[in-house]
């Protein structure tokens, strides 16, 4: 019966072994499915515990929020204040190195404080794309 169709759609036996080779493939990758799905070992991430914990937060009055925010920061909104940061709280920025805080620490040494972020570009290693990436975490006053 098998001949019967093979004569009936005439497959040449390139063709023949194409579609072997697809039908084990596809064979192979459903097995290989069949498996992760039943011995799964992949850890299954708890999206309930961060949930509890934004709700929690989220239901806080706003004055008791205020010790969870880092000491230092200079003003309301969470942004650091260039002008009187430290080198650990440079450091804690991201893009920002130990050569590039003594940087900073340095040239508002010599300079005097800063009137706007774009003057970081005066400092050598700051980019104008690192000070765009910086720019919503820090701030002068």
């Amino acid at each position: 019966m098998l001949k019967r169709i093979a004569d009936w759609i005439a497959l040449t036996n390139t063709e023949r072994k194409v579609i072997l080779f697809l039908v084990v493939t596809l064979l192979v990758g459903g097995g290989i499915r069949l498996y992760q799905a039943t011995f799964s070992t992949a850890p299954q991430f708890d999206y309930r515990a961060s949930d509890s914990t934004f709700v929690a937060l989220s239901t806080m009055p706003e004055d008791s929020l205020a010790g969870t925010v880092k000491e230092g920061i200079g003003d309301v909104s969470g942004k650091l204040d260039i002008n009187t940061a430290t080198k650990e709280q440079l450091l804690d920025l991201p893009g920002i190195g130990e050569v590039t805080a003594n940087r900073i620490l340095t040239y508002r040494a010599e300079t005097g404080k800063f009137s706007n972020v774009d003057e970081l570009r005066a400092i050598k290693g700051m980019s104008k794309k690192k000070i765009e990436n910086l720019r919503p975490l820090i701030t002068t006053q």
